[in-house]
């Protein structure tokens, strides 16, 4: 007897074994001493001579008592494995008064043993050692049970050897409720415990019976598998809170079980049945146990305890965090029934089973059909919906995702030849009314288990789901490239948006402008009317061409060529749609220009930002310049830089659209303003083009930036004046640099004092 606990068991279980429908258990610390109670068949004094007292004796061994006769040897190895629970007694105080009566007698027979007589001399034969053996005119006096009527036994154990109060038998109790019934399912035996302590009232989870309240928790807020292995065939049901998922049949792989019947119940606790079980329990579910075995009703220590490992899930666990159930995630019991020695338990009693082809065959049903097969639906299903873990119902089984995934676990079972499907759930298993979730995995699982099951309703709708499934191709086939164009002209009104909104970045911030700057608004306005006027007038005459080619002679005879006639008058279509397309682009930066207009006020005030300058620029021409047709084509390099500093965006702008005017009139297809620091606290910007560039022998350079100086024979004289003056109220300046011949410049503007 290894511990005070492991004695107790054994003596309950002997009371299981005389057939008591209940046992009382009471502790008396004062007295030193604990009587256990029970309502059995009880013993005469012949039965307590003859089998009590014979070491290794058991009523359930079916051969003669002769062939257990072995000597105990030196080493303390008992002859066979049972029939040493009486020395649990030993094991609990140094003395023993057992009282008894026998069913179907009146008389009570009284055994006294004095424990301590058998540690006097160690050179004496156990059995020589006297015990005291007679009648008794009645039982002990007991404070709280019942004295045996009208047949049982009395074991009163004197001078105990532990220390009994209210925390170790509430300890006690919960290990007696796994050994009785870890689940709360029978009735068959009442066990109670009780603690004198010269009080009248009782005290709660110490005084009373025995028992457990969990077995609604485990029906209704777990998934569960039930499993039956009798006659060659293995029997599965698996539930999932409350609901049945599947039953199915298959031929038992497991010759060594054929002489027995196997039942288990194996239950996953998720997040939330693990609260509910603590909550309930006072102990957390892998304090508890985890899956106990029972053989013939009796518990086999320490199978299930909170630290076995005897089925090897936590070995086989760590390799596979994600996938595989531990310990800490089932709670469960396996019901043996055998015949005698079929199994056997180890001596000590709390080692579990002896290894041997029958024990390896058990362990193996129990993890591959119990264990695992819960384990494939846990992972399967209940584990892909992270939110699953804090359900304790079944609606997350709802969903066609979830119900994918239940069909994927039957119709694997449907493909295997070996196993028959009895039921599935058909509110699970069924097709999804929206096309989109049906798969072709799905509908090939369904099929299997149609088949299988021969069910015609279920292939009926497998049918039809893919007949809708071709009719949504259809459709959608027909609507796919009207989708793309839908998506493109998305695309083209987000990047008009995006645009618009960059130009409220800074158009919303410049209000007010005095006389100078409408002077130079209305520039850039006769600058662009100029493009409009020169664009019209070129589309004027060539309608005129076109509309004089079209006035044919009389005889059309006198025309050589028809043909020639013809070519012209469409090239002269093509140079006035280009002529009006021009004007339209012109028209269309006078419009932007002109959007400075609304932020006029009365008092001419001009209303300055301030911000990065190199961050307006790069927007300006991002926004406003960049693929106009007919200008040249505007490119800013920010070279990574930026300038805080106040600005004027109208400004700003006048003098953007100035220098490119400049470079569209010298022909240049391609401008790039290129930024550079410049000093500490300032930047250059360089303005180079592909242009013609400067005709020294028509143009002054040294007067380019003058007042009314033009260079061009329909120029105001105003561009780079205002360029520069502009430039001059930053602080800053702007010089024509590089070859003579070239029309490049630099500017130069500061930042802000730091």
């Amino acid at each position: 007897m290894t511990n005070e606990f492991v004695a107790i068991f054994e003596l309950v279980k002997n009371s299981f074994d005389a057939d008591a429908t209940r046992v009382d258990i009471e502790f008396d610390p004062e007295e030193r001493t604990i009587a256990i109670v029970d309502d059995g068949t009880g013993m005469s004094l012949s039965d307590i001579r003859d089998k009590w007292l014979f070491v290794a004796y058991s009523e359930k061994a079916l051969a003669s008592p002769d062939t257990y006769r072995d000597k105990i040897r030196p080493a303390g190895q008992f002859a066979g494995s049972k029939g040493i629970g009486r020395f649990a007694c030993d094991t609990l105080g140094a003395g023993l008064e057992l009282y008894s009566r026998k069913e179907g007698t009146t008389s009570i027979s009284k055994l006294e043993i004095d424990w301590t007589a058998f540690e006097q001399d160690s050179t004496e034969e156990f059995q020589d050692v006297g015990v005291v053996l007679d009648a008794a005119p009645s039982f002990p006096p007991i404070t709280n049970a019942m004295p045996p009527s009208p047949h049982g036994t009395v074991l009163l154990i004197k001078d105990t050897r532990q220390n009994w109060g209210p925390d170790t038998i509430k300890k006690l109790r919960r290990d007696l409720a796994k050994l009785i019934d870890p689940f709360g399912t029978t009735t068959d035996v009442a066990v109670s415990t009780w603690l004198v302590d010269g009080s009248t009232e009782a005290i709660d989870d110490v005084d009373g019976r025995v028992g457990n309240q969990i077995a609604e928790l485990l029906q209704s807020k777990t998934s569960r598998i039930e499993v039956s292995i009798s006659e060659g065939k293995i029997d599965t049901t698996l539930f999932d809170r409350g609901r049945k998922i599947y039953a199915i049949r298959e031929s038992s792989p497991y010759d060594e079980l054929s002489d027995c019947q196997v039942e288990g119940q194996i239950y996953f606790l998720n997040r939330s049945a693990k609260k509910t079980f603590t909550t309930r329990m006072g102990v957390r579910p892998i304090e508890f146990g985890s899956v106990f075995l029972f053989l013939n009703r009796f518990r086999i220590f320490p199978i299930g305890e909170e630290f076995d490992d005897t089925l090897g899930l936590n070995r086989r666990k760590q390799q596979g965090q994600s996938r595989y159930l531990g310990t800490r995630d089932i709670i469960g019991r396996v019901d043996v029934t055998a015949r005698p020695k079929m199994f056997r338990e180890v001596s000590s009693r709390d080692a579990g089973l002896i290894e041997d082809a029958h024990s390896r065959a058990l362990f193996e049903a129990i993890r591959r059909h119990m264990i695992f097969r819960l384990e494939r639906y846990v992972v399967g299903v209940n584990w892909q919906d992270p939110r699953d873990q804090d359900r304790d119902t079944s609606e997350g089984l709802e969903t066609d995702k979830a119900r994918e995934r239940v069909l994927a676990i039957v119709g694997a079972l449907a493909r295997s030849k070996d196993v028959e499907i009895l039921y599935y759930n058909k509110d699970i298993v069924r097709v999804s009314d929206d096309p989109d979730q049906i798969t072709e995995n799905a509908l090939k699982a369904m099929s299997e288990v149609a088949e299988s099951r021969g069910d015609s309703s279920l292939l009926g709708q497998i049918e039809e789901a893919r007949r809708r499934i071709e009719e949504l191709k259809a459709s959608r086939a027909e609507a796919q490239d009207a989708a793309k164009r839908a998506i493109a002209e998305r695309h083209r009104a987000d990047a008009l948006i995006e645009r618009l909104e960059k130009q409220a970045e800074f158009l919303g911030s410049s209000r007010d402008v005095d006389v100078e700057r409408v002077q130079l608004l209305m520039h850039q306005a006769t600058i662009h009317l100029g493009h409009i006027r020169s664009a019209i007038s070129n589309a004027a005459h060539e309608i005129r061409n076109v509309l004089s080619a079209a006035v044919l002679p009389d005889d059309l005879e006198e025309i050589d060529d028809v043909e020639d006639l013809l070519a012209s008058v469409r090239q002269s279509a093509r140079r006035v749609s280009s002529s009006i397309a021009s004007a339209n682009l012109s028209g269309e930066r006078l419009r932007t220009v002109l959007s400075f207009a609304p932020n006029i006020r009365v008092d001419l005030q001009t209303d300055k930002v301030r911000g990065d300058l190199v961050k307006f620029f790069e927007e300006y021409f991002e926004v406003r310049l960049v693929g106009v047709p007919g200008m040249p084509n505007a490119i800013f390099n920010t070279s990574g830089l930026a300038l805080q500093r106040e600005f004027s965006p109208v400004d700003i702008a006048v003098l953007v659209d100035n220098l490119l005017d400049n470079a569209r009139k010298a022909k240049a297809s391609k401008v790039e303003f290129t930024a550079a620091q410049k000093g500490k606290n300032s930047i250059s910007i360089k303005v180079v083009d592909d242009g013609v560039g400067i005709d020294p022998d028509k143009v002054d350079a040294s007067k380019l930036f003058e007042r009314g100086y033009t260079g061009s024979s329909n120029g105001t004289g105003l561009g780079l004046y205002s360029v520069r003056q502009i430039l001059e109220g930053m602080g800053g300046s702007i010089e024509l640099i590089g070859d003579e011949n070239r029309a490049d410049f630099e500017m130069v503007i500061p930042g802000e004092e730091s």
